[in-house]
């Protein structure tokens, strides 16, 4: 007499919290929910009822189960959800679901499966985040994910991701999950999450397990009592014992029984669930539970050998013994538990011997290769003869989604399959190297090489070596290879190692000088290829920071980017990506404004197209210092604010903290250009509280200038001098004092504020002859006027060939400053026509520049003269911030909300604020007014 289903019990507080959660996504604001339990706790129940209680509120609903056979397989969850919302539909339904955010996720799918860089996976995260957003736009959205503890590694990052960014949008994600065995990975990332609650169902009372025991009479105490005891009120274990007593027909209203529960326990499952059963009712139950979660019914039966007439009765027995349930064409089984203790109960050989007759009828039926992966890696050697073919397609399926883990276990059984390729054993090679494993990598990459003799097997050695025993190891290793290749400096091979060779050496400073004489042996090379694009965009770094001539650096650069064919080089690796983006600042600071915003509009609509936030960050960080180079002050703060808005979410890894310093570095520029000191405090302070254990970064070291010009606002040059000679030493320690980072400008204000004019002359003329070498007219200018103000009897002369050669150059912000100063000295020396003509043309470029600190200075300038220049309007366009502004800009040329969203790399909702703040301060009532408002 099997025990009834009673529903939920005794779960009334928890799913009072879960109905706060669906409130909540309800009205926009995204909530996790993580319940968590052992085994038989009732999570499964609170998930069903979570279910229930989204579809009586209108709730879209996406549905998955982790099975331990899937967590081999990339994206096994994430697919699991969509292929069950498609896969009850048929014909123009299923059409129309395929052509809308359920078709964009499995193509997303399907294209990260082809394509196994570093990068794919932030791409493919935001690309479902995408699908996600569209699925809530129409009504809200309820995401369940029971069993998680199972879910593959790709999936559980996608429920990490989503849940950071669930904030603003209509989404609940509810995951059940045993607790982590660990306090590191996705599920305990989850846990954490800002909009993350945990629910912890308790076991039952006393009470409430009565009311489940209940049949036809109240059970005695003593019974209830000793199955509360044994179960440890686990609902699931005490429907087991019951089900076991029952069976031994022991009566639960018969205090004797007690006495019989204590010899039972949790090993009783098997027994109770198959123990009575026929076998061929037993081998089907082993069949499924290795195919694993909704395993086919003709799979299994074909692994056991079952006629369809065996099989149909066999089905039928495990349904009626409640160990499977029905749904559709599927097997399932009524619990986890179950499905654990027929695994347990078959034993190693019998589940190895299982594995490969369903590795061999899989890939007969042509089964996805992951699929059948899954089952080869617990197969004996030699059940396929494809079967290093399909475990190598598998693996470059997992490096896709981010699980270099499970793949380089795919690989290491598909050497063993095949030891003689040593195609197969690179492979293993890369992917071990994506583990960390550097030693075994190592030793696999050199097999390789041995025998497909490769530079580039030899160059990821190397890089091996470089973990294992230390970058100067690895740079003779390269040496060496080098000297062996019998060909000239432009042989393929030999420019690959010299690449890698110039890329281990770019880390270390006491290699700085010979990697730099290493990489002018290089500088004429054409950039025709990846490894010529490399080399030169190292030699363009090491110019900017050693301060070779500007043009020089320029033309180099731009070799290097070869009109987009290095971000193409870059867009598989984020250390790539970093060395793109350095080419192109290399570029930027030697005046090739032009050439790098071409290649910035190329990179951005690659990025708009199939990009990820960090990659979205990183093109936004170059446009907006070229930006902060053309002094366009507006552009560059919104490019900043995109930039920091994008990765908000993301990990704090050292490339993610290195595009944050910059733009927080950048936001405090622009705030110093409004006059807003508490602005530009707030934003580094900011940084430095989220940033606490941060790696010492060039961009990090970087963020001491604009905490001495904030010192000069406040009028503490002793703070200033403090901050700007911190940033010297730092700098110099790292072998570079390149005129484009002028710690010296904030230096000598300082030393001039302090009285120590000699030391302010000494200062100003070293950034001078330092930019003379550089040769950029920006910092030739600016060095100019920095010597200006340190040397007043020169002063009106440094001025006017300070604006003369900025005249010549990109860098209006630079030269609207050096006209203010010069008008201001003008006026000292009462030449009060020239004063007024010169500060005219000082406002209204500092004006166009967006600097109203500049402008206000000048206007001061201009008011002691006794001139009233017209007021700048605050109202109007005028009001609105640089993020703001942008919005506008694309709304007003059409873009749907969505569309602005996806390019700005922000949700929907955003966009909606924004456009909302917009109408305010224009005064409109919505966008048939934006248009002709921001004329």
């Amino acid at each position: 007499m099997r025990v009834p289903d009673s529903g939920v019990l005794e779960r009334e507080p928890e799913l009072s919290r879960i109905q706060a959660a669906l409130e909540s996504a309800a009205r926009g604001e995204g909530r996790v929910v993580v319940i968590e339990g052992r085994a038989g706790i009732g999570k499964t129940r609170l998930v069903q009822a979570t279910r229930e209680l989204a579809k009586a509120r209108g709730f879209g609903r996406l549905q998955a189960v982790g099975d331990a056979l899937e967590s081999a397989m990339a994206w096994g969850v994430v697919r699991q959800m969509v292929e069950r919302s498609v896969s009850r539909y048929t014909g123009e339904i299923r059409a129309a679901l395929l052509a809308g955010p359920s078709g964009d996720a499995l193509r997303a799918l399907d294209a990260a499966a082809t394509d196994p860089s570093e990068a794919e996976l932030a791409r493919t995260l935001h690309s479902l985040w995408w699908v996600a957003v569209d699925l809530s736009a129409t009504r809200p959205l309820l995401i369940t994910v029971d069993d998680a503890h199972w879910a593959d590694l790709s999936s559980a990052q996608f429920l990490v991701y989503l849940s950071r960014r669930i904030a603003d949008l209509p989404i609940a994600l509810v995951v059940a999950t045993r607790p982590p065995a660990e306090n590191t990975g996705p599920l305990a990332q989850l846990s954490v999450s800002r909009q993350a609650e945990r629910v912890l169902p308790r076991p039952l009372s006393v009470a409430a397990l009565t009311d489940l025991l209940t049949v036809r009479s109240a059970p005695a105490p003593a019974v209830v009592a000793a199955v509360h005891a044994a179960s440890g009120g686990n609902p699931f274990l005490a429907r087991v014992l019951v089900d076991e007593l029952d069976a031994l027909g022991l009566p639960l209203d018969a205090p004797g029984t007690a006495a019989r529960v204590g010899t039972l326990g949790p090993s009783t499952v098997f027994r109770v669930a198959l123990g009575r059963l026929p076998a061929d009712a037993v081998r089907l139950a082993g069949a499924a539970a290795v195919l694993g979660v909704g395993s086919d019914p003709w799979q299994a039966g074909a692994i056991t050998g079952l006629d369809p007439a065996a099989l149909t009765a066999a089905a039928e027995a495990l349904a009626a013994a409640n160990v499977l349930v029905s749904d559709g064409d599927q097997l399932v089984f009524v619990h986890p538990v179950v499905r654990e203790a027929v695994l347990a109960d078959l034993g190693p050989v019998a589940r190895t011997a299982l594995h490969a007759r369903a590795a061999v009828e899989l890939a007969a039926a042509n089964a996805p290769a992951d699929r059948v992966a899954a089952h080869l890696a617990q197969a004996p050697r030699g059940t396929l003869p494809e079967a290093a073919a399909v475990l190598r397609k598998a693996a470059v399926a997992l490096l896709a989604a981010g699980d270099a883990r499970t793949a380089t276990a795919h690989l290491t059984r598909a050497v063993d399959e095949d030891p003689d390729d040593p195609a197969l054993r690179a492979e293993l090679g890369r992917a071990l190297l994506r583990t960390g494993e550097a030693a075994r990598a190592r030793d696999e990459l050199r097999a390789a090489a041995v025998g497909l003799p490769d530079a580039e097997l030899v160059a990821a050695a190397a890089s091996a070596t470089a973990v294992v025993d230390g970058p100067g190891v690895a740079i003779a290793e390269l040496e060496a290879a080098i000297r062996a290749r019998p060909a000239g400096d432009r042989d393929v091979g030999r420019l690959h190692l010299e690449a890698r060779l110039a890329v281990i050496r770019s880390f270390l400073p006491e290699e700085r000088r010979r990697s730099s004489e290493h990489l002018r042996g290089y500088a004429s090379l054409p950039g025709g290829t990846p490894d010529e694009r490399t080399l030169l965009g190292l030699l363009a770094q090491m110019g900017r920071y050693e301060v070779a001539p500007a043009a020089e650096v320029a033309a180099t650069a731009s070799r290097a980017l070869a009109n987009g064919a290095y971000f193409d080089d870059a867009t598989g690796s984020t250390e790539a990506m970093v060395a793109w983006v350095v080419a192109l600042l290399a570029l930027i600071s030697a005046d090739g404004t032009e050439p790098a915003r071409r290649e910035i509009d190329r990179a951005r609509l690659r990025v708009r197209a199939h990009g990820s936030p960090v990659e979205f960050a990183m093109v936004a960080n170059a446009a907006l210092f070229l930006n902060w180079r053309l002094g366009e002050v507006t552009a560059m703060e919104a490019e900043s604010e995109g930039a920091l808005a994008a990765i908000t979410c993301e990990d704090p890894v050292p490339h993610v903290i290195a595009l944050r310093a910059t733009g927080t570095h950048f936001s405090a520029y622009a705030a110093l250009e409004r006059g807003d000191l508490a602005a530009a405090t707030a934003a580094l302070d900011r940084f430095e509280a989220e940033h606490p254990d941060r790696p010492r970064l060039m961009p990090t070291i970087w963020l001491h200038e604009p905490r001495a010009l904030i010192a000069l606002g406040h009028g503490d040059p002793r703070q200033a001098r403090a901050q700007a000679l911190r940033q010297r030493d730092l700098m110099l320690a790292a072998g570079l004092d390149p005129p484009t980072i002028p710690w010296r400008a904030p230096a000598v204000r300082a030393a001039m504020l302090l009285g120590n004019t000699g030391e302010a002359l000494e200062l100003a003329a070293e950034q001078l002859v330092i930019a003379r070498g550089w040769g950029a007219s920006t910092e030739v200018g600016a060095a100019l006027r920095l010597l200006a103000h340190a040397d007043p009897d020169r002063r009106l002369d440094l001025l006017t060939e300070s604006i003369a050669m900025l005249e010549t150059g990109p860098a209006r912000l630079e030269l609207a400053r050096s006209l203010v100063d010069l008008g201001e000295a003008l006026r000292v020396a009462r030449r009060r026509g020239d004063a007024r003509e010169v500060l005219h043309r000082g406002i209204d470029l500092a004006a166009d520049c967006g600097s109203a600190a500049l402008r206000q200075r000048a206007v001061e300038a201009l008011e002691a003269l006794g001139d009233r220049p017209r007021r700048p309007m605050f109202a109007g366009p005028g009001a609105l911030t640089a993020s703001e502004r942008r919005v506008a800009g694309l709304a007003a040329a059409g873009r749907a909300n969505r569309e602005i969203a996806q390019e700005l790399f922000v949700t929907p909702k955003t966009v909606e604020n924004h456009l909302g703040r917009i109408y305010t301060k224009l005064g409109i009532a919505g966008r048939r007014d934006l248009a002709q408002a921001l004329v």
